[in-house]
């Protein structure tokens, strides 16, 4: 998604994006320089582990190989990202990244300018079915992987402390269903739990080619 200072930013008060112009560029001045300032949680972003676990990894820290490869898109119909859904979602065995397309994306939630606090996330038992199914990254479409309210924490908790990167507030209103090739990558930013992230999907990808 493209971020601007009108993007909807999570509820408690996340600053938003702005850019404070330095220069431009005139018969005075060769060169535009802009300050930019910005929650790092604010538009498409990712969390590392540093985010809820106390001495968890940073930005920097990540494996890169968790950030890019082939992802599964999921389209999941309820109010919830649940361990029964995926039970009965047939995903594929190999499976090490997956992104929820849900009701937030029919709703258009990350083009409202208010926060929506009844989003779609993945509830604690999803999280830990991930876990267990050696997921390395996951992705939903609005700001936060885990549903709002206290429920929001245990599944940050279970995701980020087994490693697993997730990543927020991806826009994927033309992204059906399906396999693609994933790149979610972040500025190498030292010491920080979160970071935007430009993340693109390819489509057309054959596993075959890899290796």
């Amino acid at each position: 998604m493209t971020t601007t200072p009108e993007t909807v930013t999570w509820d408690d008060g996340e600053q938003g994006y702005s850019a404070v112009w330095k220069s431009h560029v005139t018969e005075e001045s060769v060169a535009a320089v802009s300050v930019q300032s910005f929650g790092s949680h604010t538009g498409t972003h990712l969390d590392a582990p540093k985010h809820f676990i106390a001495g968890g990894g940073s930005v920097d820290e990540l494996d890169l190989e968790s950030l890019v490869g082939p992802v599964e898109v999921v389209a999941i119909q309820g109010n919830s990202v649940t361990a029964s859904e995926l039970d009965a979602a047939d995903l594929p065995h190999d499976m090490e990244r997956v992104i929820f397309k849900t009701q937030n994306t029919l709703r258009g939630l990350l083009d409202k300018p208010t926060f929506q606090r009844d989003y779609v996330g993945v509830a604690p038992d999803a999280a830990r079915w991930l876990v267990d199914h050696g997921v390395r990254l996951v992705g939903i479409d609005y700001l936060s992987i885990g549903p709002y309210g206290g429920v929001n924490v245990e599944t940050h908790r279970t995701l980020l402390g087994a490693g697993v990167v997730a990543v927020e507030g991806l826009l994927l209103t033309n992204v059906e269903p399906g396999r693609y090739f994933l790149a979610a990558l972040p500025p190498k930013m030292s010491g920080v739990e979160g970071s935007p992230c430009r993340v693109i999907l390819i489509e057309g990808w054959d596993d075959s080619r890899s290796g």
